[in-house]
């Protein structure tokens, strides 16, 4: 398992501790009953554990990207639902944290879109 004090990355999500919430966002809904930070087309998500997190989502990110923050009152972990060729589990200390899911240009469909396992 995998701990950080300031930035890390788990596949596409990039994710940083930070001071605050900012003000532009909204609550995240849970989906099928869990945190997804990062979704995968297979449903290998990425889901954050932790007891009563508050967790939103930027109402202002580019094309295709998708910012996530989660206020952490207790120890939290960010798991990779997949049996094999995994990612590490990330540990999180209680606190704020930004989460940052990547994203690719497709010149074909020629739009930006959300990176994904």
């Amino acid at each position: 398992m995998k701990t950080f004090s300031i930035s890390a990355a788990q596949g596409e999500i990039s994710i940083r501790k930070i001071s605050e919430i900012p003000s532009h966002v909204q609550p995240l809904e849970k989906e099928r009953g869990k945190w997804i930070i990062g979704k995968s087309e297979t449903h290998h998500d990425h889901v954050l554990i932790a007891e009563e997190p508050r967790v939103f989502i930027s109402t202002k990110t580019p094309d295709g990207m998708r910012i996530l923050y989660a206020n952490l009152e207790a120890a939290a972990e960010l798991v990779h639902e997949r049996g094999h060729d995994t990612h590490e589990t990330i540990s999180f200390e209680p606190g704020i944290y930004e989460f940052r899911i990547g994203r690719e240009y497709d010149p074909y469909a020629e739009l930006a879109r959300q990176q994904m396992d």
